[in-house]
């Protein structure tokens, strides 16, 4: 384990950019409310998440396939990073290869930044989007999400901001009786400090075609915002709408990382936010 020599802060996605003199902050509706102060766009009319629903949403046209590149290779380098807010994990690939996603919903070519989660104290919460059917309403125990950036801005950080600069991939995980073989959830164990990080011992066992397979369909995507501080209003979320599975045991090593004031790292995901009139589309 090692301690972070920066300070790291969440943006929803987090970036290797130092902003020591952003304003922090905290979840929960009362906390959120006040989100706007510091950060205007927070206020904005496109944020997320948003609740999904098949039965509303218009049907997806591709003129080309969702497709991810070179994610199937397996990583050089995989850290671990517990930043206080999220659990991220940041790779590096053979050769400086980057993985990139195309298509689908996409306007240009995105390059892959980083992952990170979000879950609840308890199974029945934790994800940041929500499925609506005629059974009713579907949090799930966990959201993981990808980030990518625009490559025609050359960088996460010079992305953010602008419009049509990011990209990300959200994938629910719900709580099952299986214990999948996910390796990489064991080094959390080693950064249950805050700002702390920890390269894994085998990266290998962090394959990202592994774990999310080859199939992208169905998702669901629309344009929304960071779901944390500065809430920037230029993303655009690709939502699969079938969960992976992960175990209580496994959910609970989530559970055992600690936020800077030595408090349970749990329930970091953002109130829903008003759709309002935005158009959702499904990729079947």
């Amino acid at each position: 384990m090692k301690v972070l020599t920066v300070l790291v802060v969440s943006l929803g996605l987090v970036t290797s950019q130092v902003f020591s003199d952003e304003p922090d902050f905290t979840y929960g509706p009362n906390a959120e409310s006040e989100w706007g102060n510091a950060y205007p766009e927070c206020n904005g009319t496109m944020q997320s998440p948003i609740p999904l629903s098949a039965m509303t949403a218009r049907p997806g046209l591709e003129a080309q396939p969702l497709e991810l590149t070179n994610y199937q290779l397996d990583p050089t380098q995989v850290t671990v990073i517990n930043d206080g807010k999220l659990a991220i994990y940041r790779f590096q690939f053979p050769g400086g290869e980057n993985v990139t996603a195309r298509g689908g919903p996409l306007q240009g070519i995105f390059q892959f930044d980083s992952l990170h989660f979000h879950w609840g104290a308890a199974s029945n919460r934790g994800s940041e989007h929500v499925i609506d059917s005629f059974m009713g309403r579907k949090r799930y125990a966990m959201e993981m999400h990808l980030v990518f950036f625009n490559q025609q801005y050359g960088s996460l950080d010079n992305a953010a901001p602008l419009e049509n600069g990011l990209a990300v991939l959200g994938i629910f995980f719900t709580n099952s009786t299986e214990q999948p073989d996910y390796g990489w959830i064991p080094p959390l164990n080693e950064v249950q400090t805050a700002g702390t990080d920890y390269v894994l011992p085998d990266p290998t066992v962090f394959n990202i075609k592994g774990l999310i397979g080859a199939r992208r369909r169905p998702y669901f995507s629309y344009h929304g915002s960071l779901t944390t501080p500065p809430c920037y209003e230029t993303v655009t979320w690709m939502v699969q709408r079938k969960p992976l599975p992960i175990s209580e045991a496994q959910l609970d090593t989530f559970r055992m990382l600690r936020m800077p004031n030595g408090e349970p790292l749990v329930d970091n995901f953002r109130t829903l936010q008003n759709v309002n009139d935005r158009p959702i589309f499904l990729y079947r």
